[in-house]
């Protein structure tokens, strides 16, 4: 049977993370998927425990060369091997909720003009804390209303979305840390997206990993201004880039002062009774014996 979704996961030395996020997979109502992770690299044991997990379903498909390309090229070499029409991303450290595949299929089954759709996330630690959910709900014209001074809102762990419009607009290998900030600037005004209120990935964020950041602030700032220039928005890219600095400081300042948590914690908003225990639930049962 062909698959409708094609899982696309770039993954790098995640053995201590992998099992409960590829057993969410097999978790799915959906079950007509394939999973196409490729390994970047990894120096741990991640290669081989994805070669067991292929050996208990032929839906997964390990893809093992031992070089570290990076994301960007690993994501538009996941596209390529994908097998379905469809494409959902998914990192390797992070898990989803069943009805995740099922629920985006459908959105995008009956909304054809949509190219990509997001979804909520239920941010939490390494420990399985809930931090609380993320989201940014809404159509094109509310996420892409200030592409330029303020990102547009799709969290990349739970994209799913079109391969033809993966095929059209592939990641720039040249967009360090940035990769899909800058697709999806670079798309937004010949695409169609959206985002649901549904919180259907567990995103795990134990940290502020302070040196990613920052690279990722630089990258987008220089983005920013050449985009700002081709297109003639030189005022609001330039505006752009001071928020991107003005959140690198931020970050640096919480690193320095210890007060990481403080800063991550209110990115999200807090979880309702419902919420925790149904995150509970989901990951008493990922990380079961």
């Amino acid at each position: 049977m062909e698959p409708a979704i094609s899982i696309v996961m770039p993954v790098r030395n995640v053995q201590r993370t992998l099992d409960p996020a590829i057993r969410s997979i097999l978790a799915q109502t959906c079950t007509a998927w394939e999973l196409v992770v490729l390994d970047d690299g990894s120096t741990d044991g991640t290669a081989q425990r994805l070669r067991e997990f292929a050996d208990l379903d032929d839906r997964i498909r390990p893809f093992i060369d031992g070089r570290p390309l990076g994301l960007p090229t690993r994501l538009n070499e996941g596209v390529r091997h994908s097998r379905a029409p469809i494409i959902a991303r998914m990192d390797g450290d992070d898990v989803c909720y069943p009805h995740r595949l099922e629920t985006q299929l459908a959105f995008l089954q009956e909304n054809p003009e949509v190219d990509v759709v997001g979804a909520g996330m239920m941010v939490f630690t390494s420990d399985g804390t809930p931090r609380g959910p993320r989201s940014r709900a809404g159509g094109h014209e509310e996420l892409t209303a200030h592409p330029l001074r303020s990102e547009i809102g799709l969290a990349h762990p739970t994209w799913m979305g079109r391969r033809s419009w993966f095929l059209r607009f592939p990641y720039d290998p040249h967009a360090h840390r940035c990769e899909d900030w800058e697709v999806l600037l670079r798309a937004h005004t010949s695409s169609r997206y959206a985002s649901l209120p549904n919180v259907l990935l567990g995103y795990r964020e134990d940290r502020i990993k302070l040196r990613g950041s920052v690279e990722a602030r630089q990258h987008q700032m220089i983005f920013l201004l050449r985009y700002g220039a081709r297109h003639r928005q030189v005022v609001s890219s330039l505006i752009g880039s001071a928020g991107q600095l003005g959140r690198a400081a931020r970050d640096t300042l919480a690193v320095l002062a210890r007060r990481q948590d403080l800063v991550l914690d209110r990115r999200n908003r807090v979880a309702s009774p419902s919420e925790i225990a149904t995150w509970a639930a989901l990951w008493a049962e990922l990380t079961a014996p």
